[in-house]
């Protein structure tokens, strides 16, 4: 009767997974009990093609695996598929099942399905051998993947299972023959007939296993004993660009090295052709990535080698990722470092200002010493803005953004770069008429064009050149924004050199963080990131390219900011004097120093004002005489009693008792945070002196 006249046995699958769901998908895969699939999109079909059948066992645990596999050995009625999750909590998992099972039933085909695991499939392969009865797939899956390894797995099982049967058959056969030679010509003739089936079988087999083979994404490949190519499969030459029969005969070389390159990447594959299993991660720009390779001897019958099995797993993405977590880790050390550090800086910034200001205050306008003390306030106040900088990089902080005109910005910022850049670099200045409000901070903004200019000028340090920055209005059609920004006009500001540009291997990777070509001590690697991420931040776009002639050229887009109601920009309004006062005024400071110079710099600003340095016993002072003071001015990092804490005892006691708050940095007091204590403002070190008057004046007014 031919093949297409029965119906093929139905074949035992188990599955053990510990969701439901999954259970009932292989039940609608492999055993469905109507159509309910047949109608949606893409599993048309899914059901078991022709007559193969499947008796289904389904399993939430391991332990529930491993004995059903003990039922149908003592039954004899094996299983040929076992489908096991790594993972079913809560018990041991599907490797220690898998195990299990392969003790009981060597002959069970195994695929192990994971939507994830920390068991990479080598150790797979070591703890539930052998590797020909084990395969691994990972969720989420198509339904036409699970019936095709259903299907292609129990032919094969069915297979060996005939084969060995029919080994058994004929090694009857054969002892037969010699006891009755009557019978030789009926045996000989029922020999072939098997054999023939048998080659059908097989050659079904092959097919089949050459579609799985070619179905991994892994790339495999196989390299013959004298270092050339004898199969790959598909992935292996779509990643090459080739077909199949284009490469196979080629040497090892032309798989790994690029051009022009040999045994840049060969020569570290080949080590591993020794006969031994060996595991190895590579860099192999050929293959455009980064991979886990694993080696695996390929031999006869007899144990002699025959050529060795590499397949290469892609981990780009993987050590990107740790990539990214080391960098994640740098900057959370910058952070701690830059808050550690912000603290202590910023209060004796406050001291220098604070002092300065006094003298200024002091000193006849248009004199040596006046003109001595401007400038110590002026780098103060650079330190200051320094300071947020770090803290902002640092921490990420979501910073006010104002309508900001870049082009003064521009032209004041060439004129700090004019100072630092050789003298063989030449400065030109491109700012053409139109539009230049964008919503920024000054700081940032000016962070992006010092980073810029500086790795220009660094790119033309022997050579020197022309360091040119520009500055335009573009129509929106001309905005290569990101979608986030919506359709908008934009800000065009563009830094270029001529200096030797940048190498076309690298370009792509100028923006990564810590990535540099500077010699050490020379750059941290952090310039064009830091820049790229507040183009970001706000919204906008940077990019870099290689100038025909020579140079770089940095192009950044920011969208710009909408007109201001009226038509137009307010002119500024000029800064008042600080207003004289009359309060009483208790200032509470842990530095010495800075409780001494608050206290004179009130005194100067008319107040009466009383300076300790003890939280304590200020606390104690408010208690005993709360009606004495009209306002409260205190430092947040004070030890023993922390400002916030004293504040909450100060308004406890007396409600309706103005509080200001003083903080070099605090990770833990937020102007939210303060105001929900009942604190007028949150004031950062170092305080100018008009600033702290204006506080007090509001503060005193009632004014929020």
């Amino acid at each position: 009767m031919g093949a297409g006249e029965t119906r093929q046995e139905s074949m035992r699958v188990l599955v053990a997974d510990d969701e439901p769901r999954i259970l009932d998908l292989f039940t609608e895969i492999l055993a469905p009990t109507d159509d309910i699939l047949g109608g949606l999109d893409g599993l048309g079909g899914v059901g078991p093609a022709g007559d193969q059948t499947f008796e289904l066992t389904l399993c939430r645990q391991g332990e529930e695996a491993v004995e059903a596999f003990r039922v149908a050995a003592r039954e004899n009625r094996p299983y040929a598929v076992a489908f096991i999750d790594v993972r079913m909590p809560p018990g041991r998992g599907g490797l220690a099942a898998a195990e299990e099972i392969r003790a009981i039933d060597p002959g069970v085909q195994i695929v192990v399905v994971t939507a994830f695991t920390d068991v990479d499939p080598l150790t797979i392969a070591r703890r539930v051998p052998p590797i020909d009865k084990l395969l691994y797939i990972q969720k989420p899956f198509h339904p036409q993947e699970i019936l095709q390894f259903a299907t292609s797995l129990c032919a094969k099982w069915r297979a060996e299972r005939d084969f060995k049967g029919l080994k058994g058959r004929l090694e009857t056969l054969v002892y037969e023959r010699t006891a009755a030679l009557a019978a030789a010509n009926r045996k000989l003739t029922r020999e072939i007939d098997e054999r023939e089936r048998v080659t059908q079988l097989i050659e079904s087999a092959k097919r089949e296993w050459e579609g799985i083979f070619d179905s991994v994404q892994d790339l495999v490949v196989v390299i013959d004993r004298d270092h050339t190519v004898r199969r790959l499969n598909l992935a292996m030459a779509h990643r090459l660009g080739l077909t199949p029969r284009d490469v196979v005969g080629r040497p090892c070389a032309f798989v790994f090295d690029d051009e022009g390159k040999p045994g840049e990447i060969s020569d570290a594959v080949l080590t591993m052709t020794d006969g031994r299993y060996h595991s190895k991660e590579l860099s192999v720009p050929r293959l455009r990535g980064e991979f886990l390779i694993t080696a695996s001897p390929l031999t006869h019958a007899d144990d002699a080698p025959l050529a060795t099995v590499f397949v290469a797993h892609d981990v780009t993405e993987r050590k990107n990722l740790e990539r990214r977590l080391l960098q994640s880790q740098k900057m959370e050390a910058i952070g701690t470092l830059a808050g550690g550090i912000a603290h202590d800086f910023n209060n004796i910034l406050g001291i220098i200002m604070g002092f300065a200001e006094m003298i200024e205050g002091e000193a006849a306008p248009d004199t040596p010493l006046s003109r001595r003390v401007g400038h110590i306030l002026s780098a103060s106040r650079r330190a200051r803005d320094l300071v947020l900088q770090i803290l902002s990089f640092s921490r990420q902080n979501d910073e006010q953004a104002n309508r900001l005109h870049v082009g003064p910005l521009v032209k004041e910022t060439l004129k700090l770069i004019r100072a630092t850049v050789p003298i063989a670099v030449e400065i030109r200045d491109v700012i053409r008429p139109g539009r230049d409000a964008v919503l920024a901070e000054p700081s940032q903004i000016q962070q992006i064009i010092m980073n810029l200019c500086g790795n220009a000028a660094h790119a033309m340090r022997e050579t020197g050149g022309l360091l040119e920055v520009g500055l335009e209005e573009l129509p929106a059609a001309a905005c290569p924004l990101p979608a986030e920004s919506g359709p908008s006009q934009c800000l065009h500001l563009w830094v270029r050199d001529t200096g030797p540009g940048i190498p076309a291997d690298i370009i792509e990777r100028v923006f990564d963080p810590f990535f540099t070509t500077k010699k050490p001590g020379e750059g941290t690697g952090m310039g064009l990131s830091v820049a790229h991420g507040v183009v970001r931040k706000y919204k906008g776009e940077i990019k870099v390219k290689n100038v025909a002639g020579g140079g770089a050229l940095f192009d950044v887009y920011l969208p710009l900011a909408p007109d201001a109601a009226g038509g137009g920009d307010a002119p500024a309004a000029a800064l008042a004097d600080p207003a004289r006062g009359r309060a009483r005024v208790l200032l509470v400071d842990d530095e010495q120093a800075l409780a001494e110079i608050g206290r004179e710099l009130l005194e100067s600003l008319g107040y009466k004002a009383t300076a300790l340095t003890d939280s304590r016993q200020a606390l104690a002072l408010l208690r005993e005489r709360p009606g004495e003071f009209d306002l409260l001015i205190t430092d947040q990092n004070m030890p023993g009693l922390a400002g916030a804490e004293l504040a909450k005892a100060a308004l406890a006691a007396r409600p309706d008792l103005p509080v200001l708050m003083l903080t070099g940095f605090s990770e833990t007091m937020s102007p939210e945070a303060a105001r929900a204590i009942g604190i007028r403002e949150l004031l950062l070190k170092p305080v100018l002196r008009r600033d702290l008057a204006a506080a007090i004046e509001a503060a005193l007014a009632g004014k929020k």
